[in-house]
């Protein structure tokens, strides 16, 4: 029978309810200033080729230019700061399980993806501590993650000529940062092809977006990759690659109209054959 100690209990629940989602949902910058989140966020660069000639050092503490990771492949950015204590974290776990779930896209093989720091003040030490642990969460063992997934970090002046590029805009408060969460996917040709948000991706959305960036050209199969793409487009507002209707009742007209063709074909092809032994038939 509900009484007050049942309406205590459903307040008390409730109070621990937002403490434990403020807790893990926290804004991804806690930032001080709301002013502030005007500068903050992604404006898209679609289309437009970044600079390849930037500077960064990899996990390994070797210096690479982004050029380096640009070759016949698509690449993904994904932009953090590796000592951020939540959202990046998350964001991280969202990359490793996508690429996980995408199994008929290989990493290194037709991808590259790359998890670079906005910090300058992070160095290759703390990137060599993150990729570990994420390289130890592959599922496919055959894939050598170190070939496909690299950790960089850099100075600001190459850390601005990239996010810039790629309209990729942070600000620094107090220790921590606010920035927006994103994959950026880019051409083979250093392009800017596709912005896919959030902390975690559907792999149906990853996968179409690599394609698309690729024209189709990675992948087991180029030509069940061009009938995706010819199935599928992106839609600019729910962030979201579906079906292209158009597309699909035009093929369906297309197969019916072929599966009739065939069917008259072959309906031709024996009446000519029985008028031909009617024939043949009278004059014997």
């Amino acid at each position: 029978m509900f009484n007050i100690y049942s309406l205590i209990s459903i307040r008390s629940y409730i109070l621990l309810l937002i403490i434990v989602i403020s807790y893990y949902h926290a804004p991804a910058y806690a930032i001080s200033n709301t002013a502030d989140l005007k500068e903050i966020g992604i404006d898209e660069k679609l289309g437009e080729t970044i600079d390849l000639d930037v500077d960064f050092i990899n996990q390994d503490g070797e210096q690479v230019k982004l050029s380096r990771f640009f070759n016949e492949k698509p690449v993904v950015i994904n932009m953090l700061y590796l000592s951020c204590p939540r959202i990046c974290t998350f964001a991280l776990d969202g990359s490793l399980e996508v690429i996980n779930e995408t199994n008929d896209l290989k990493i290194g093989t037709d991808y590259e993806f790359l998890s670079i720091s906005f910090n300058p003040e992070e160095t290759d030490l703390i990137s060599a501590e993150k990729s570990k642990k994420y390289y130890s969460g592959f599922k496919d063992k055959s894939i050598n993650p170190e070939n496909g997934w690299s950790f960089l970090t850099s100075d600001s002046e190459n850390i601005n000529k990239l996010t810039q590029a790629i309209g990729y805009n942070f600000k620094k408060d107090g220790e921590e940062y606010a920035h927006p969460s994103a994959l950026v996917v880019l051409t083979p040709e250093g392009k800017v092809s596709r912005y896919l948000y959030g902390l975690q991706h559907n792999p149906k959305d990853f996968k179409l977006a690599l394609i698309e960036s690729s024209d189709g050209k990675i992948g087991k199969s180029s030509l069940a990759n061009k009938v995706l793409l010819f199935c599928y487009q992106f839609d600019p507002i729910g962030k979201r690659y579906a079906l292209k209707a158009l597309n699909i009742v035009k093929a369906g007209g297309v197969v019916t109209l072929l599966a009739l063709s065939g069917f008259l074909a072959i309906f031709w092809v024996r009446e000519k054959g029985h008028i031909n032994k009617r024939d043949g038939g009278f004059k014997n």
